[in-house]
């Protein structure tokens, strides 16, 4: 399932993301997740949308949008040899976040350190997505962008109002490994290439990768989203049975952890692809 750790420490998740016409057998996938720029950012904001950061502590105390509420991935997930994976009770996880506001009636803006970061703010974006929030919005180029457009940064910090959000699963968004045989399935491997080709630099108990599976990167070097034509040109090289990629094929994501890498492109990559 998705989250589940092989081993301790090695590499992760099959997430199912694309729609469109999509293979025989697995149905059309909507994705409630869109990529902002500022300007859409702070139209959402003036809806009263709950904000969530995804930073860590620190640049948190720093300087965050208004209204934002501190989003640390590990409070999702189990410990010891189930970190990683989210806890399995997913009315529990739908009460975490609505103690930060999150609620099912009103959109939920997501961001992260934009250049920096390991993509925290997908982890965020995608487990709101699998709870069933209906309208998710993740800034591309997170807070660096929201703070280079001259936009208001706080340090101040409210409690948020409690949200309401009732958990509705979406396990259509759910990769398991009897999806690698789906028809016009595309693995994407989004780690490093040392990781793809076998290194193990954070302690995987495994090296390597699926087979045939494409070394992809999702974003840009300054972690802005990249267009989805370039996306699918980028992964059709080693694409599955020699078919090239193509917007309504199903795409798998492949990752080490619940957020790597790009700043969070991975988790809306079906979005992108025109799902």
């Amino acid at each position: 399932m998705l989250l589940r750790w092989l081993a301790p420490l090695t590499f992760v998740a099959l997430t199912l993301f694309s729609a469109g016409a999509g293979g025989a057998g697995v149905p059309p996938v909507r994705m409630p997740i869109r990529i902002v720029d500022v300007r859409g950012a702070a139209s959402i904001l003036q809806r009263g949308a709950a904000v969530l950061d995804a930073r860590d502590a620190a640049s948190f105390a720093q300087g965050h949008l208004p209204g934002a509420q501190m989003y640390a991935w590990q409070a999702f997930t189990g410990e010891g040899a189930a970190r990683g994976r989210l806890k399995a009770d997913p009315r529990a996880l739908a009460q975490q976040v609505a103690a930060l506001g999150v609620d099912g009636g009103r959109p939920t803006l997501v961001y992260g350190s934009g250049a920096g970061g390991w993509g925290e703010e997908g982890h965020a974006a995608w487990m709101l997505a699998l709870l069933g929030h209906p309208d998710v919005a993740l800034l591309d180029g997170g807070f660096t962008a929201w703070k280079s457009a001259g936009r208001p940064v706080v340090t101040s910090h409210a409690r948020a109002a409690l949200g309401r959000f009732d958990a509705r699963w979406r396990d259509d968004l759910v990769a398991r490994k009897a999806d690698l045989g789906a028809v016009r399935a595309q693995v994407i491997d989004v780690r490093s290439g040392l990781e793809f080709r076998g290194a193990t630099p954070y302690g995987e108990a495994r090296g390597g990768h699926i087979a045939g599976g494409a070394a992809h990167r999702l974003a840009h070097p300054a972690r802005r989203a990249r267009p989805a034509g370039a996306v699918i040109a980028g992964a059709a090289p080693a694409g599955r049975r020699g078919h090239r990629p193509q917007p309504g094929d199903h795409h798998l994501l492949h990752l080490r952890r619940a957020k790597r890498h790009g700043g969070g492109g991975p988790r809306l990559a079906g979005r992108r692809l025109g799902a």
